[in-house]
Parts: C-alpha cells; sequence; structure tokens
C-alpha cells in the first residue's frame, strides 16, 4: 500500500519528537524558551512532559532563558487587592500579568509591592494595634499565581518595621530581613532586626542594629531599599553627612556616608528629598535629583565616584517624581505625567508618554518570569 503524503508527514512529525523526547537536554532546551503560562499548559500533555518542566534544573535554565528578556512589573497604585502589569523596556505597553489578593491577608489595609527577585515579588500587607506596627509579609510568584504568607515575626513598637529582601547565588535561597523597635531606652528606641531564610522557614534574631531606615519621599513605609553585590541597603538619613545602612547574606551590618556635597552650594544643589539607591548595571549607585539637572554617583573601590551630571527634561518642582526604578543601564523614572527613561551609555532622556490614569502611586521594578516556588525551591528536587 502506498503511503499517503499526509501519512508521511505524521510519520516524520512522531519519530521527530520521539528523537527529541530522547534526548533530554535537548527537549528541556527547547521547552524553556517557553513562556510560564505555556509550560503550565505543557505539563497537561503527559506525564513525561510533566516531570520534565518540575525538578530545580528545569527551573533554571528557564529563568536563565527569561533573563534574556527582561521586563518590569508595576503595580500602579495603593489599592486593596494588587493590580500586577508587565511593561517590556522600549516599548512601554504594558499588559495585565497578575491580581494577587491572597487568602488570609489583612483585607483592612492595602497590599504593597516592596521587592522583585527571580521571578517572585515581596508584598507587605499592614496590621496595626495603638502601640505595635507590623505587616504581614508575602512572596508572590505572580506568573504562577502562587502566594507564602511568611510567619508572623516580633511585633515592633512605636514604628514600622522596615524590610529588606536578599538573595543568594543559588536561586532557591533569598532572606528577609526585619528592622524593628523592640521599646525605648534611655537613649531612644532599641532597634533590633530578625531574618527569614527560605532554607528554613522560620524568623531568628539576629541582635542589635546601628540606625533605623528613613522614610523615602513618596513612599508609605521604611521599606524603600535596594539589593545588589550581594548587600542590602537603606537610606538612614539625607542630613550631612547622609547615611547608608547595609547588611550582607552573612547578615553583618554596616554604615556608609553618602557623597559629599558642599555647604557653600544652594540648597537645592546638595542632597535632595528625591534621592534614590538603584542597581545600575550591578553597581550600587546614588541618584540625586536637582532642580533642572540630576547626578549619578557609583560605589567604586570603597568610595562614591560622580560618573554623570546631566540636564534634566521634568523637574523644575512642577512634575512630582512618583517612582524611579532601573535596569541594567536604563533609568526608569514615573512622573505624574509622563514616562521618562535615560540611557546610561548614550546618555539621552526618551519621553514615553503619559502613564495610565490609574498609576497615581505605582511600585515598579525589574522583572523576569520564572517557575520558583514561593519557598524558594525548598521542594524542588534536586540535579
Amino acid at each position: 500500500m502506498v503511503e499517503t503524503r499526509a501519512q508521511q508527514r505524521r510519520r516524520v512529525t512522531s519519530l521527530t519528537w520521539d528523537d527529541v523526547e530522547s534526548k533530554q537536554d535537548v527537549f528541556r532546551d527547547i521547552l524553556s524558551r517557553l513562556s510560564v503560562r505555556s509550560i503550565r499548559s505543557v505539563k497537561t500533555v503527559n506525564r513525561y512532559w510533566r516531570d520534565s518542566v518540575r525538578d530545580k534544573h528545569f527551573a533554571t535554565i528557564h529563568l536563565a532563558q527569561s533573563r534574556k528578556k527582561p521586563s518590569y512589573i508595576a503595580c500602579p497604585r495603593v489599592n486593596n487587592a494588587m493590580e500586577l502589569y508587565l511593561l517590556k523596556p522600549g516599548e512601554f505597553n504594558f499588559r495585565h500579568h497578575a491580581t494577587v489578593d491572597p487568602p488570609g491577608r489583612n483585607a483592612e489595609h492595602h497590599m504593597l509591592m516592596i521587592a522583585s527577585f527571580n521571578g517572585l515579588v515581596c508584598c507587605i500587607n499592614q496590621l496595626s494595634d495603638e502601640n505595635e506596627e507590623d505587616f504581614q509579609i508575602w512572596i508572590c510568584n505572580p506568573s504562577t499565581e502562587q502566594t507564602l504568607l511568611l510567619p508572623q515575626g516580633r511585633p515592633s513598637f512605636w514604628t514600622e518595621p522596615s524590610i529588606g529582601v536578599a538573595y543568594g547565588p543559588d536561586m532557591s535561597e533569598y532572606k528577609i530581613f526585619r528592622i524593628v523597635s523592640d521599646g525605648e531606652n534611655g537613649a531612644g528606641l532599641h532597634i533590633e532586626c530578625e531574618v527569614y531564610s527560605s532554607s528554613t522557614g522560620a524568623w531568628r534574631i539576629i541582635g542589635a542594629v546601628p540606625h533605623l531606615p528613613m522614610y523615602v519621599f513618596l513612599t508609605p513605609h521604611r521599606s524603600s531599599h535596594v539589593f545588589v553585590g550581594g548587600k542590602i541597603y537603606w537610606l538612614v538619613s539625607l542630613e550631612d553627612p547622609g547615611i547608608i545602612l547595609y547588611v550582607d547574606m552573612e547578615e553583618r551590618f554596616g554604615v556608609m556616608e553618602l557623597p559629599y556635597y558642599s555647604p557653600d552650594l544652594r540648597y537645592e544643589d546638595r542632597i535632595t528629598v528625591t534621592t534614590y539607591l538603584i542597581n545600575l548595571g550591578g553597581s550600587l549607585s546614588l541618584v540625586v535629583l536637582h532642580v533642572d539637572y540630576f547626578d549619578i554617583w557609583e560605589w567604586k573601590e570603597a568610595s562614591w565616584v560622580l560618573v554623570i551630571e546631566d540636564y534634566l527634561p521634568f523637574m523644575n518642582f512642577s512634575e512630582t517624581v512618583l517612582f524611579l526604578t532601573s535596569s541594567e543601564k536604563e533609568i526608569l523614572c514615573v512622573t505624574e505625567w509622563q514616562w521618562w527613561t535615560y540611557h546610561v551609555n548614550t546618555r539621552k532622556w526618551e519621553e514615553r508618554g503619559g502613564p495610565p490614569t490609574q498609576f497615581t502611586s505605582p511600585a515598579m521594578f525589574p522583572f523576569t518570569e520564572s517557575l520558583l516556588p514561593c519557598n524558594g525551591g525548598v521542594r524542588l528536587e534536586g540535579r
């Protein structure tokens, strides 16, 4: 019997996929290039496909592929449930990605996104009592719709906790640092820190902290921080000399001063309230916005170096900056009326159009999709 062309196509296709599936590394490499949504559908094909995408090795190679397609994740405004959007750098047409409204959260207060790492986001949900200020802390994977409520930490008296997120070279490892006040002593508030580790799933007190991070301009909590080079950094004070608090993955705290500005300068030419710590291409950097220009300082060899002083197309104290973040060598600035990007390599500003009306108090961070569980990968099989 003569084989028809359709039968031949089916046979060749079947043989080709059998051959691909037999070479597991090739097969996994192909699947790793899919979006998380597509991979979730792949799991339903058969048991072999499901098992191919569920261990730590696959999650690792998928994250490596996702990092080649970076984006920003945005929470447009403080609200009860968090509506999250993805924006591709260079395009800035945003699409809805997920709604984060986990069961068990305190519905009386808003959810706030404070960090993004390895496809996960850290969110806080305020709790309050007459003398205690505290947060529920959630780790969420917006792509898989998983959420994890961390155990409640120690109460903080008289001041809100400061929270920072650190993550190790192993994608399954992350730590949440929580700086709290356990009350007043003769010298004022007594500040301590406890740390949550994804490897233990519990909080542990690590001792006294020299400073309490400051409230950052237009940020309704003390948890504005940046993680770069294995350390978390918080602004503590902008007064001369300004102070930065930092902690590393080994849980060692330290302090450093902000760049020096002469007191002979005009007030608006010194450190201003619109000062931001960012990760710029893997380096700790400080952006200081003035009236019509800005400075970028980079931490190099244990000292601050002024790397850029350039004009600012939007400030003049007439347009409020709502949020500032960075991805690689691009700085993204959201104001009341416009998106702006600044490319460090070309030193050019680009106006990206006005933000949608719902972007009233946004939080935005670099983001890549991943399959990482919210517990950091403890349940993933190793390889």
